[in-house]
């Protein structure tokens, strides 16, 4: 099968694999889109700790069932599916209580195995779920992003009629705006410092852009808000001064969401953090039930997918990873359509 695999820092090829054999236990799925995420192009970057050449990069994938294990119910070739991508236990206090993402056994495609940058992927029953009827490939492609986002909303207290702030503009900051926006978010300020993405992001809606490297952000948001600050805001960035300024930004009582993973250690104003009530809270990936309401969002066609997605080939993978590397593409989401 045809795979862009991960060979070396700043390095995919392309190369011809063996596809995969499922066991009786699991489907063998004809990945058919596979999209790039922040974590993917970290990897490439050689960033990632965990993501150790060769590696076939990927987990936001759909495709349809091309064989099915003699152990599996419910499920036929042909079918159009999206994978969860997290393999958990299933046992664990955590899978119980669909807190699976920290399940402390979870593995996870284009992480700790072969993902979906590939022709080819096996996957076990628990971690399918079909595609609505009308759902394209690409539209299954962005169920896992938009459940990511998802997730982050549901660690605020409160997103309708809140003033909120998101830093980052990369692909899941893009997908956390648009949610917060589509839920009642009353204003939205969103800083980066891609000028490209910042204009697409004032056409679709956001109150106030500010350009992380060319502007005070702590200054202009509570000028923004009239010295009062934002009621929610997401660090999808995960470097300290995104962090720490974000804590700046919160009104008294605010809370802060923190999924970017760019740095591993950020100094914070404990002080501060007591007497205005700040609430610090991480997120890390979503549950299934996370998943299955992305599809049903995504299945109601008000996501602006053709705005978002950027869809490309398995051969333009260098390509493809280098431009996104390079800190200044107009690119939001790039998805390989394969």
């Amino acid at each position: 099968m045809k795979a862009l695999v991960y060979t070396s820092p700043r390095r995919v090829e392309l190369q011809d694999l063996p596809a995969p054999q499922a066991t009786p236990q699991e489907v063998l799925v004809r990945v058919r889109a596979s999209g790039v995420c922040g974590s993917d192009l970290d990897g490439f970057l050689g960033k990632s700790k965990k993501r150790i050449p060769p590696l076939v990069l990927g987990h936001e994938f759909s495709g349809e069932i091309v064989e099915v294990g003699a152990e599996v119910a419910g499920f036929r070739p042909g079918e159009a599916v999206t994978v969860y991508p997290l393999v958990t236990c299933g046992q664990c206090r955590y899978c119980q209580s669909d807190r699976h993402q920290i399940c402390p056994n979870r593995k996870v495609y284009g992480l700790d195995f072969h993902g979906a940058l590939a022709e080819y992927v096996c996957a076990p029953p628990r971690c399918l779920f079909r595609l609505s009827p009308g759902m394209s490939f690409v539209e299954g492609a962005l169920v896992e992003p938009l459940a990511n986002a998802l997730h982050v909303l549901d660690r605020c207290p409160s997103v309708e009629g809140q003033t909120g702030l998101v830093y980052g503009a990369g692909p899941i900051g893009v997908v956390v705006f648009w949610a917060a926006k589509h839920f009642g978010a009353r204003r939205l300020a969103l800083v980066d410092v891609n000028a490209q993405r910042l204009a697409k992001l004032k056409d679709w809606g956001a109150d106030l852009v500010i350009h992380g490297s060319g502007q005070d952000v702590v200054k202009t948001v509570l000028e923004w808000t009239a010295g009062g600050g934002v009621d929610f805001a997401v660090d999808a960035v995960g470097h300290a001064i995104c962090r720490q300024n974000i804590l700046k930004c919160l009104a008294a009582g605010g809370t802060a969401v923190w999924i970017g993973l760019g740095e591993d250690f950020c100094e914070i104003d404990g002080r501060a953090m007591v007497i205005r009530e700040l609430e610090i809270k991480g997120s890390y990936a979503y549950g299934l039930k996370d998943f299955a309401r992305a599809i049903s969002l995504l299945a109601q066609k008000t996501f602006p997918v053709q705005a978002f997605v950027s869809e490309a080939q398995l051969e333009q993978g260098q390509a493809v990873f280098e431009e996104l590397a390079s800190g200044h593409s107009p690119l939001l989401k790039a998805v390989f359509r394969i």
